[in-house]
């Protein structure tokens, strides 16, 4: 067998794991590197020559640094993704394909095959492939456990256990994959020790205190991440206050509450805003009246800025709740468009983390330690989607499991990291 990280084992994002037993060869992600990456991007040709003879391609979530190659793809070469989050990403570049041309892309997404949580997929009856859920970010995103040659890998993807759905982690990892060969995990907080992780209630909590003094509040936020949404959406009903939405956001909500069991995901508070609305002389008088909080996009810049011109009568806050390099990072890091939306809400904002209104998609240093625990890597764990300084070999864990950072041969297996 060989495991191969075309990439990932040096970088945040753009994770590429190429496993191969036999004939059988898939690919787990085929991410784009995120938009700071000094690396060079993959084109078409580097594509096909990656994914050539491959038998599948499985995506853990439908984040770019993960899936964002996907369009470049041959058709023959099947790709698998959860059913959900092939409803997002439809979702997205529908919405996108108004602006420009993004056939190509919805082509793709249309002819993804989908995998179901906890039934294996068998690729030529050499690699059998199971996901399980996890907690992260996005939605419907998945672990990945591998059988072959007698062997087990888990590929963790990105996962988190400070979630609303974060406390069944432990429990699917004893239940369902037990002890493993190798593991291939996360390793993002590990260059990120001082970062403060806030749990989701916590944010929801912090939320319903700042809806109680101040009647109009914006959140910049992502447009999929479930469990943040559903924490403003549920401070809203808490306080009576209208969880406000454009068009595509609520499309977007709709897809998490027909998959979502939980009442919590069920976004039936959301209180439509179309651009036409804005001087509606009867919506004004409701969110006068009753207040509001809406989750924003930049791209949404001018309709924001219009209803601040509207809804004056008393000052607006702005809750921040990305990754706070999207401001305060590097100049590759910074993204101006968000330091233009922050402009709009002078000395009114909620900052991230050391507000309490963000928190991490990914596993905090303890939780990536007590899963090596419970998994007890026989062979070995492969770190990826961590910065290049950081390391596994830091941890205490290290005494206890082998941490595999270059390229070797562990009895007939071989690893290589590129």
């Amino acid at each position: 067998m060989k495991i191969t990280i075309h990439r990932g084992a040096h970088q945040i994002g753009g994770c590429i794991t190429e496993i191969k037993s036999g004939n059988a060869k898939i690919l787990i992600d085929l991410g784009a590197n995120l938009p700071d990456s000094e690396e060079k991007e993959l084109d078409a040709s580097d594509v096909a020559r990656l994914t050539n003879d491959a038998d599948a391609i499985f995506y853990t979530h439908y984040h770019g640094d993960h899936v964002g190659l996907f369009p470049l793809v041959p058709e023959n070469i099947p790709q698998y993704i959860g059913k959900g989050a092939q409803e997002v990403m439809l979702c997205k570049y529908r919405a996108l394909n108004k602006h420009q041309d993004r056939s190509k892309e919805l082509i793709a997404i249309e002819r993804f095959h989908l995998y179901t949580p906890n039934v294996p997929i068998d690729i030529k009856g050499q690699i059998r492939v199971t996901p399980y859920y996890v907690s992260h970010s996005a939605f419907d995103a998945y672990m990945f456990k591998i059988e072959a040659e007698g062997k087990t890998i888990l590929h963790t993807g990105d996962f988190r256990r400070h979630g609303y759905l974060g406390k069944e982690l432990f429990k699917v990892l004893c239940t369902y994959i037990n002890n493993v060969d190798f593991l291939i995990i996360e390793g993002t907080m590990l260059g990120r020790k001082e970062e403060k992780v806030v749990r989701e209630n916590d944010i929801k909590l912090n939320t319903v205190s700042l809806l109680k003094k101040h009647k109009y509040v914006f959140a910049l936020c992502s447009s999929t991440d479930i469990d943040r949404l559903a924490s403003f959406h549920q401070a809203c009903k808490e306080t009576h206050r209208n969880f406000l939405c454009d068009p595509y956001q609520k499309s977007v909500l709709d897809i998490f509450s027909r998959y979502m069991r939980h009442g919590l995901f069920h976004f039936d508070n959301a209180f439509v805003m179309y651009r036409q609305q804005v001087a509606n002389p009867k919506v004004m008088a409701k969110l006068r009246n009753e207040g509001f909080l809406m989750p924003v996009r930049v791209s949404q810049m001018e309709f924001i800025k219009n209803l601040l011109a509207i809804y004056n009568d008393e000052p607006a806050y702005l809750i921040y709740s990305l990754w706070q390099g999207y401001y305060n990072g590097t100049e590759k890091q910074v993204n101006p468009k968000i330091v233009e939306l922050r402009s709009l809400f002078p000395g009114h904002i909620l900052d991230g983390v050391y507000d309490g209104f963000h928190t991490s998609g990914h596993a905090d240093v303890e939780t990536l330690e007590e899963a090596c625990r419970i998994l007890r890597p026989r062979l070995g764990i492969i770190p990826i989607h961590k910065e290049a300084l950081s390391s596994y070999k830091a941890l205490d864990i290290a005494k206890e499991f082998p941490v595999i950072e270059s390229s070797e041969q562990i009895e007939d297996v071989t690893v290589s990291i590129l």
